[in-house]
């Protein structure tokens, strides 16, 4: 199932998403990490946008496509993928499209999940998160037992510093005006599914199953690649040069077939090959070139992710420290 998840920060977006990775075993693709790991793998599409980022400016749409190319031709994203903080805008939508039909593999469907924006702001504000199991609380609407204490692992809650209304407010306001017009394009296009998002997780998870109940991933059929027509080859039977032998004069049998051969000698056929063969050939050969880049690139990818995984576990446990030893010293 390939989906595309659409929301305001705070729609829940994040807490759904995880139940569509259990319930159909694809991963959550994000933009955001896919440009951490190329840069940090230096990768040559993450060379490009370190360049751009370095220079101060928004990175070209051509190479975050380019980037979620190489990750949903992953092995693990065969049967689908969640799109989550791509696309944002129009132009992206269309990029994307273009790109997933060019594969064959379209959007299935966009969940849209719609939240009043003053639950919204009131989401946002309120927002704890334990800084050791990662469960989210709400200092409003679900209030952990015991102030800045998990529930779960009695780990410390954290309140982020850019969960203000004044941000959260100038968030919403640009996911408004770039992130909306998304609803008219795909309502155009038959795949939107408008989710009301207010309410328990349960039960905006209901409906969620309600939209896509009975809906199956689909595929585009690509047109294979004309094969070259096949080259007729006109088999010729060699002259047969009879010669008189005197009777007297005693030839080998293998002498007498190099002597015939000599006088006239056999023409064979020469194989042609047609242009259309030749330009197969040259594609073949440049998608196997092609198919060696992504899967090195995939190898040193994948190695960074580990190591990017490991160093967050470690900054992880050193914040855990440090907030443990911030809450000593009060």
């Amino acid at each position: 199932m390939r989906l595309v998840l659409i929301g305001a920060p705070g729609s829940g977006k994040g807490t759904q998403a995880k139940f569509l990775i259990e319930k159909y075993n694809i991963p959550q693709v994000s933009t955001g990490d896919l440009l951490r790991a190329a840069v940090a793998a230096q990768t040559p599409l993450g060379r490009q946008a370190k360049a751009v980022m370095d220079a101060g400016q928004l990175v070209p749409n051509d190479i975050v496509i380019g980037m979620i190319r190489e990750r949903i031709m992953r092995p693990d994203a065969e049967n689908g993928f969640i799109m989550d903080g791509f696309p944002r805008n129009l132009e992206q939508a269309e990029a994307m499209d273009t790109l997933l039909a060019n594969l064959g593999r379209p959007i299935d469907a966009v969940l849209q999940i719609n939240v009043d924006f003053d639950l919204l702001m009131q989401r946002m504000v309120g927002r704890l998160t334990c800084l050791s199991c990662g469960t989210l609380f709400n200092s409003f609407t679900n209030p952990p037992s015991i102030d800045s204490q998990c529930d779960n692992c009695g780990g410390t809650l954290h309140h982020r510093s850019d969960d203000n209304e004044e941000t959260i407010d100038r968030r919403l306001r640009v996911y408004e005006t770039h992130t909306q017009p998304l609803t008219a394009y795909y309502s155009n296009k038959g795949n939107l599914h408008a989710i009301d998002g207010q309410g328990t997780v349960e039960e905006v998870k209901k409906r969620i199953k309600s939209a896509l109940r009975g809906m199956r991933s689909s595929r585009i059929k690509l047109q294979p690649v004309a094969q070259p027509p096949a080259t007729k080859v006109v088999k010729t039977r060699p002259e047969v040069i009879r010669t008189q032998v005197n009777v007297k004069e005693k030839v080998a049998p293998r002498q007498k077939r190099r002597e015939a051969t000599a006088v006239n000698p056999v023409k064979r056929p020469k194989k042609t090959v047609s242009a259309a063969e030749t330009a197969y050939r040259q594609q073949l050969k440049s998608l196997q070139d092609e198919l060696k880049t992504v899967k090195s690139e995939l190898r040193e990818v994948t190695r960074t992710e580990k190591q990017l995984t490991r160093e967050v576990e470690k900054n992880q446990a050193a914040l855990e420290k440090l907030v443990e030893k911030e809450a000593g010293l009060k």
